[in-house]
């Protein structure tokens, strides 16, 4: 997404959040290199579109050279666009132990003095049918296993991730994400027009299935995550107009799922569809809970969705894959809209601990950041992306965000700049 982009999604965020707690000041989150904006606020109620798209071609990435006889492109994996980096908080990641002697997936060993263990094993979860059927980056652990020997003497501990969900998360009565297997059926594919493929290696088409795939079954949870927010918002009273656009939200999230099922189905040539997600109510949550989940996967997720969108349709070279992506776009910066919304409602009501699971959701985005910013290894190519729209969105609306709240209380008009020195000299000492 460009620079210009960036600043206009965190104007249309603050002005959303701005007529909900009107001392909110938006001066934090302007950038003085542009011109001031004006974000409408009929934007937070803009009814999506709901005509099925049809795809007629395969998207690549604008070309390197004007040389008008310069040979076409072959698409390969890239086309799909950036993935979403794996270190937010809203990674679905975890660990698991096995005892020695489980069928690793490579034939390496882990490290001595672990060598009876294998380097990576399979997931318990990935042989049954409970939900999770990503592909988990697994690594062995040897702090965790050290950890687990102390009760059980032949055990074999690891973690793994699976890229951040393209949309808003889908949680279990766990609180963690969850996401349907993919079966062959054919009802949940668009309608599309003929791709060309017969230029596509098969290694980089198979690649590019399995991407729409995950971002389809993603996309999927997403519509059980605006119905478990439609039922969290009724349970903590909130607002007709915050329901109505929570529901708009689920229709966008059904067309999603199909679009991207679709692409799925086209590069896989076979149809793609999701198996029954176990969808069963969340567990109890309060009005700080909510809070948290809804600022960490949308308010950060979805503004990150939405970039990730953006960037592919700006790359895409056919007008009808590019006119699609960036609806997409459009509607996920829409949902991330209707987040901000929603936690400056929490925020207004006084809980003081809706205050304090922010502030605390907020520390760990600037972790976060840090993370992305300053390590040397980069976990993946979506790491840039993920760091530019925390640095340049999320950072600056929280801090206006709470630095409103803060002034609302104070009964004065505390300045958030100085809030946005400390996170900048945070970074920078780091």
């Amino acid at each position: 997404m460009r620079p210009m982009s960036l600043s206009s999604a965190r104007l249309r965020y603050l002005s959303a959040m701005g007529a909900v707690l009107p001392s909110l000041m938006l001066v934090a989150c302007k950038d003085p290199a542009q011109p001031p904006a004006s974000a409408d606020p009929a934007t937070s109620t803009a009814t999506p579109a709901t005509a099925t798209a049809t795809v007629t071609a395969v998207a690549t990435p604008s070309a390197t050279t004007t040389a008008d006889d310069a040979p076409p492109r072959r698409p390969t994996l890239d086309d799909a666009g950036p993935r979403v980096g794996f270190r937010g908080p809203s990674c679905p990641s975890g660990d698991f132990c096995v005892a020695e002697g489980a069928k690793g997936t490579t034939p390496e060993k882990a490290p001595a003095p672990y060598a009876k263990c294998a380097a990576a094993a399979q997931h318990p979860d990935d042989a049954t049918d409970s939900g999770f059927h990503m592909r988990r980056s697994i690594s062995f652990s040897a702090e965790n296993t050290a950890t687990a020997r102390a009760k059980t003497a032949n055990a074999c501990c690891y973690t793994w991730v699976i890229p951040c969900p393209g949309g808003r998360a889908f949680r279990d009565a766990t609180g963690t994400p969850s996401v349907a297997r993919t079966i062959e059926r054919t009802d949940w594919v668009a309608t599309v027009g003929a791709f060309a493929l017969t230029d596509i290696e098969p290694e980089a088409r198979a690649a590019l299935a399995d991407h729409w795939t995950q971002e389809a079954a993603f996309e999927h949870a997403s519509i059980a995550s605006f119905a478990q927010l439609t039922l969290d918002l009724l349970s903590v009273g909130a607002p007709p107009d915050l329901l109505e656009a929570t529901q708009r939200a689920t229709l966008d999230e059904i067309e999603h799922a199909r679009i991207t099922f679709a692409l799925a189905t086209a590069y896989g040539g076979r149809p793609v569809g999701p198996a029954a997600l176990s969808a069963l109510p969340g567990a109890s949550r309060t009005l700080a809970t909510i809070a948290r989940t809804t600022f960490i996967d949308a308010c950060v997720g979805e503004s990150v969705a939405s970039a990730a969108l953006a960037e592919s349709s700006g790359r895409a070279t056919d007008p009808v894959l590019r006119d699609l992506l960036a609806k997409m776009a459009e509607d996920e910066e829409r949902h991330a809209e209707l987040a901000w919304r929603i936690v400056a409602w929490a925020l207004r009501s006084g809980d003081p601990e809706v205050a304090r699971a922010l502030t605390e959701a907020q520390d760990e985005v600037i972790a976060e950041l840090v993370s992305l910013t300053h390590d040397v290894v980069a976990v993946d190519p979506g790491d840039e992306l993920r760091a530019t729209v925390l640095r340049e969105v999320v950072l600056p609306c929280t801090v206006a965000l709470l630095g409103a709240h803060a002034a609302a209380l104070a009964g004065d008009h505390l300045t958030t700049g100085r809030q946005t020195v400390s996170i900048q000299s945070s970074l920078a000492s780091h």
